[in-house]
């Protein structure tokens, strides 16, 4: 499946004064869609019998909303705890079980839905002045387990990771945060490095390291007025699975799975990970002195997922007020 939104909003620069507290709540919506020229084949990963399946599945389409709520708190003037939790709503369509003889060998529809928190993240900002127009703020965050992995799919067997609502396992994201005042209080210029890692979960599935980078302006006029434009890069390394490795049968009606390793070993889920170069313009308005409100959309330029599905144009708003 694709991947969420991956830009900047503000907030991850944003600290608060010792005592003080900010809340914000996002709304993302991203569609992945088959890329042209692809036959839409993907591995499928079978948790269970730790099995590994070439070409088992028929990819379609994933829609992923996800709203998360946002909640800085100043420890000290420098040091900003932050809760991220997110709800998931994972709507997705493939065909399962190619090759196999119960489904004469072209497989069988699934429409897979799922909804529920996915995995928090507690975040730690520390923020410094380089100089009077610049401002630094390193990160180190801690993904907890705490999304359903646990699904299932329509023949009751568990689900793809990919499509679950948590790793089901830890996760560390450090980052780093800059931004210089180009013109004071008019232009800006902002950019953020950041990576996660998980770790290797219980069923021996880990999720593929993800390296961001992030660069962009803000222009404020009419005093209450921001307008950003930014370019968002995204590199995601292929997930890892210990199996056996198999390829479905391509015989007519199907047949039993053509073992290419039966040794069971860690390998690259071939399907996983993908590369993105992509524009993204927003809008933001200072509704009140405490209160912003942000809209913004991502556009693709560049990307390769290495076969599986891509994002399209995905949609980001959101509100942030600070007590």
């Amino acid at each position: 499946m694709g991947t969420t939104l991956f830009l900047l909003t503000g907030e991850e620069g944003a600290v608060q004064l010792e005592g003080k507290l900010s809340v914000g709540l996002t709304y993302a919506y991203t569609i992945s869609k088959l890329q042209s020229g692809t036959s839409g084949f993907v591995t499928s990963v079978d948790q269970e019998e730790r099995r590994l399946v070439m070409n088992e599945h028929a990819e379609h389409r994933t829609i992923l909303e996800v709203t998360t709520l946002d909640v800085n708190y100043g420890l000290t003037n420098n040091l900003t705890l932050e809760l991220l939790v997110p709800y998931k709503h994972i709507k997705h369509t493939h065909i399962i079980e190619r090759g196999s003889i119960d489904t004469g060998g072209v497989g069988m529809y699934e429409a897979f839905n799922d909804a529920g928190i996915g995995d928090i993240r507690v975040n730690t900002k520390y923020s410094f002045l380089p100089s009077l127009r610049s401002l630094m703020v390193v990160g180190f965050g801690v993904d907890l387990p705490t999304g359903n992995a646990h699904a299932t799919n329509i023949n009751g067997t568990l689900q793809e990771p990919t499509l679950q609502l948590g790793h089901r396992t830890w996760g560390i994201a450090p980052s780093i945060f800059q931004s210089y005042e180009i013109i004071p209080h008019v232009l800006d210029q902002f950019a953020r490095v950041s990576y996660q890692h998980s770790f290797t979960g219980p069923n021996s599935y880990r999720f593929g390291d993800v390296y961001v980078v992030s660069e962009g302006l803000n222009y404020k006029t009419l005093n209450i007025l921001t307008l950003t434009g930014q370019f968002n890069w995204r590199y995601a390394v292929h997930d890892e699975f210990t199996g056996s490795l198999e390829i479905v049968s391509e015989a007519p009606g199907g047949g039993p799975n053509i073992v290419l390793d039966p040794e069971i070993k860690r390998r690259p889920v071939s399907n996983t990970g993908g590369t993105t170069l992509a524009f993204s313009p927003g809008i933001s308005v200072q509704v009140r002195d405490q209160l912003r409100a942000y809209f913004f959309a991502q556009v693709p330029v560049v990307q390769d997922y290495n076969g599986g599905l891509i994002p399209d144009v995905s949609y980001l708003a959101g509100l942030a007020m600070s007590f």
